[in-house]
């Protein structure tokens, strides 16, 4: 379902998100938001926390050895 909103662009090139659509979206004060430009269309996206990729990769099973990494030797230096 598509939603849109009409809003006016102020002189300083700013615009505000409507608050349903700011709840929506999850968009919060210091919320960080990503612009696309395609084609005339301009894409509003909002950039997803870092606590929404917790857990992500938890179907993988690693090996913990593989994560481990060798240690240079130490080097005398002069």
């Amino acid at each position: 379902m598509s939603v849109v909103v009409e809003a006016v662009v102020s002189s300083k090139g700013q615009v505000t998100l409507p608050a349903a659509m700011r709840a929506k979206l999850g968009i919060t004060p210091g919320s960080h938001i990503q612009f696309e430009v395609r084609g005339q269309e301009l894409i509003i996206k909002p950039e997803l926390p870092m606590s929404a990729y917790r857990g992500m990769l938890k179907k993988y099973k690693l090996d913990p050895a593989d994560l481990e990494i060798e240690k240079e030797t130490d080097r005398e230096f002069e």
